[in-house]
């Protein structure tokens, strides 16, 4: 999932680097011995006031181990972890943490939908004017359909005891801004979704 999340937002014309140290932000409190990695921290966004972003995922399963529904919610629980790691992220500087989590069977957090459709609107700009609410769709489409398929191959990797390593198939060139469009207009949306309607 973090290999699509840097590919989603190098797409939305992010600097996207991956798996650095927290230590290498400049924070303060931060030791310089500190060992905590970022999955992708992406500069250059127009979002949060041109803010660094700190990018984490999270595939969460909606079930306890013994196959019960948990009482908690687990995407919420997996936000709480990730500010748990990352306390230094939460006060309010130059980096925000962003937090992509994911349910096993689709169901994505209010604020991993609402961040790749921030990005899709934010890339839009560049679209014809008559083309940008097309265009934000088109994207959010795809951008989503990345993160969904590579959640995916990784919990199918894992049940399968395989290597992680080239299960996100998200590799290649950024695809031409009519390509997007053709794409998003000839695939049929599935008949229901466990992702926030956006208008």
């Amino acid at each position: 999932m973090e290999k699509a999340a840097a590919r989603v937002c190098r797409e939305a014309g992010a600097r996207v680097q991956e798996n650095v140290f927290l230590r290498d932000l400049n924070l303060p409190g931060v030791s310089v011995a500190d060992g905590r990695r970022l999955e992708v921290v992406a500069n250059g966004l127009p979002l949060f006031h041109g803010g660094q972003l700190a990018v984490d995922t999270s595939l969460v399963s909606p079930l306890t181990r013994n196959g019960t529904a948990r009482r908690d919610d687990a995407l919420r629980t997996a936000r709480g972890r990730k500010e748990a790691t990352y306390p230094e992220l939460l006060a309010g500087g130059r980096c925000r943490l962003v937090v992509l989590a994911l349910e096993v069977g689709g169901r994505w957090s209010e604020e991993a939908a609402t961040f790749v459709w921030d990005l899709a609107a934010a890339r839009s700009r560049s679209a014809p004017s008559a083309l940008r609410k097309a265009t934000a769709q088109a994207y959010y489409r795809r951008w989503t359909g990345l993160i969904a398929f590579a959640a995916a191959n990784a919990l199918a990797a894992s049940l399968l005891e395989e290597p992680l390593a080239g299960t996100a198939n998200v590799d290649g060139p950024e695809p031409e801004f009519t390509w997007v469009l053709t794409e998003a207009r000839c695939e049929e949306g599935p008949d229901f979704s466990r992702l926030p309607l956006r208008a």
